[in-house]
């Protein structure tokens, strides 16, 4: 019973490396939407966001799934790790594997977060430049608008 839960361990560890993977490709693809020459790809940036979201929730899934199944083996593993040396060894392998990907995702979030944190704050100061623009076009139309009520006025003082 042991090698089979050993099994399933490291096939949920292989999946987990797969979706990592697939969020690599999405954050990857998030860069590119913040980076576009011109304005960002909101559709593309947003569309990787919820794929991202699908995957890790699967992520979150394969972590639970993979903590039950340890659980079940932890005592004969640590009682018994000579019968199952070779397999301990391939998840280490597997573990390392993940381990890696999650450092880089990591990194990759964080300029992610950097870029998008730029774009929404020149978003943000863009919205207010346009609206003072806007409140002293609006401003100079009402002022403009009260001087062409005003009718001129000739005063004549050597009268």
């Amino acid at each position: 019973m042991t090698k089979t839960y050993l099994d399933m361990m490291e096939d949920s560890l292989k999946k987990k490396i797969e979706v990592m993977q697939q969020i690599e490709t999405q954050n990857i693809r998030q860069k590119n939407a913040l980076e576009r020459e011109g304005t960002p790809d909101d559709d593309a940036f947003d569309d990787a966001v919820q794929i991202k979201g699908d995957l890790i929730d699967k992520l979150t899934e394969l972590n639970d799934g993979f903590a039950s199944l340890y659980d079940k083996v932890k005592i004969e593993l640590d009682n018994n790790k000579e019968n199952y040396k070779d397999q301990i060894r391939r998840m280490q392998d597997l573990i390392r594997d993940v381990t890696d990907l999650s450092n880089t995702l990591e990194i990759q979030e964080t300029r992610n977060k950097e870029l998008a944190d730029n774009y929404f704050s020149n978003t943000r100061k863009e919205m207010k430049r346009g609206k003072k623009s806007a409140a002293a076009a609006l401003n100079y139309h009402v002022t403009m608008n009260k001087s062409s009520n005003i009718q001129p006025h000739f005063i004549d003082n050597h009268g």
